[in-house]
């Protein structure tokens, strides 16, 4: 299974319905599809950009080397044809004749290659999902070898999603305004940075038949009463539902689709060397911490009973998925007191985790109320809801609530598993499991399914984390508009929504 990446870091701002407008209008016609974002958008500059949820921001202007088709698999779109050489390491595409960015410039090799690099020299995680190419080579005007340090299973996922993104050459670096050669253009005069963002037709894209809307617009709109609120009352068209308001918003005559996108939501130990609470350097704490939770308790009263109970970082379908795994910890609060008195701590210990609770306010009290069962103090810091996701990539908070999901499982492991990882903020260091990420990255075939096999062991037996289940997703669209969902994307591509009866 190839999945779009949906890190969660997430529905960490704060936003009211007044910041809607409304939802879907015909006027002469012209069709507006309003929908609603859980985070705030992300610099314009690729190279900084992200790969969760915000690439919805970044969908309507950049298009893609490669389009994932609602399987999950890569289709042409400005590649129209691509192959790999033999050793698996150069990957060859061929481009789509005529096309421009919305500045007039065309689309052709050298903006490719330009485009590609400059994303990859960034820090952020759409950057980090390119990091095993080493170079692009122009081969022709319409033609580009891009280089890879290794086979790569992960490259034509990546290069269908904000990583595969091309930008104008004339609109690279921070760029105020973003150049791109997709469906529609941001209209500046309609948008307002942080909360509302609209986009008209690129009357150029090659592709107009695929986006039947002239029109979309994103707000930004974390809170999730405030989503569904707006929803009812006709302000969106689209947006994530909280599972526990699937039945009321169904009940009202709107449309409901749920899903698995493959992310892993828990309890996430960014401080496993123990630099900022000691205890968390003893594999026995963090086994402890695994015993902790009910999950079966959580998905029933947080989730409606929508989810799938796991100790794993990877999901069905995964290379390295290994169902026996999640058999390695019980609910078992005794056993985690024996472990914690074992490691030195009979009465526990203290910790600081971010309240997020303004948007997870069920998964932050079962992490807490669990917690606090097996005699550890949490303290939860109130941060202004802007800072908290910072504050978290900074590296303050030694543990959280979170969830996270990527392409394929070697992205997961790029994304948190490495020391340069975005999602290790203390850059914990294991050289068994760094020993293996090298062998992986160079294997093909059945070895390196087993090595991430034994990657996904060693984890797991390490209690790097403390996962709760693979979760369920809803999401709500007008009766007039049909969207599918993308496998492992919290929110679909906006080349998946369409008037419905279409």
């Amino acid at each position: 299974m190839r999945k779009t990446a949906a890190i969660v870091g997430a529905g960490i701002l704060t936003a009211t319905v007044a910041a809607c407008g409304g939802g879907t209008q015909a006027s002469g016609g012209d069709k507006t599809l309003t929908l609603a974002e859980s985070v705030t958008a992300t610099p314009w500059d690729l190279a900084r950009a992200s790969m969760g949820p915000e690439a919805q921001y970044y969908q309507p202007v950049y298009d893609t080397l490669i389009r994932l088709d609602t399987k999950g698999n890569p289709t042409p779109n400005l590649a129209t044809s691509w192959s790999y050489d033999k050793a698996q390491t150069t990957l060859t595409l061929k481009l789509r004749q005529g096309v421009k960015f919305t500045d007039g410039t065309a689309v052709d090799a050298d903006a490719v290659a330009k485009s590609l690099l400059h994303t990859k020299s960034g820090t952020a995680s759409a950057a980090s999902e390119i990091q095993d190419i080493t170079g692009v080579d122009v081969v022709d005007s319409h033609t580009v070898a891009v280089r890879l340090s290794h086979p790569s299973a992960s490259l034509l996922p990546a290069l269908g999603q904000v990583s595969g993104m091309i930008a104008s050459p004339k609109a690279l670096d921070n760029p105020k305004t973003p150049v791109g050669s997709g469906p529609y253009q941001l209209d500046t005069s309609a948008t307002t940075a942080g909360q509302t963002y609209t986009y008209t037709r690129n009357a150029g894209y090659w592709n107009t038949k695929a986006f039947p809307y002239e029109k979309i617009v994103i707000k930004f709109l974390s809170d999730p009463a405030a989503r569904t609120n707006a929803l009812l009352s006709g302000q969106l068209d689209g947006a994530t539902l909280s599972l526990n308001r699937v039945k009321t918003v169904k009940g009202r005559g709107l449309n409901v689709v749920t899903y698995q996108p493959g992310d892993i939501e828990g309890l996430y130990i960014w401080d496993r060397a123990g630099k900022i609470v000691p205890a968390l350097g003893k594999v026995k704490v963090r086994q402890a911490l695994n015993y902790a939770f009910d999950k079966n308790a959580i998905i029933k009263s947080a989730k409606t009973g929508l989810g799938t109970p796991t100790t794993q970082l990877f999901a069905k379908g995964e290379d390295g998925y290994q169902a026996a795994l999640d058999d390695t910890y019980s609910y078992d609060p005794a056993k985690a007191k024996k472990l914690l008195a074992e490691a030195g701590y009979p009465n526990g210990f203290s910790v600081t985790v971010p309240d997020l609770s303004a948007n997870f306010p069920q998964e932050q009290a079962a992490l807490t109320q669990s917690l606090e069962d097996i005699g550890i103090k949490v303290k939860q810091d109130t941060l202004p809801t802007d800072q908290i996701f910072s504050a978290m990539l900074a590296g303050k908070y030694a543990m959280s609530y979170f969830k996270l999901g990527a392409p394929t499982s070697w992205d997961k492991v790029q994304l948190e598993l490495t020391k340069k990882s975005t999602w290790n903020p203390l850059k914990y260091d294991d050289p068994k499991a760094g020993d293996l990420i090298d062998r992986i990255g160079t294997a093909t075939g059945a070895a390196r399914t087993s090595l991430m096999s034994q990657l996904n062991t060693y984890v797991v037996d390490q209690a790097w984390n403390a996962p709760w289940d693979v979760i369920a997703n809803a999401y709500a669209t007008a009766k007039d508009v049909k969207v599918t969902p993308q496998p492992g994307s919290q929110y679909p591509p906006i080349y998946n929504y369409e008037p419905a009866g279409n």
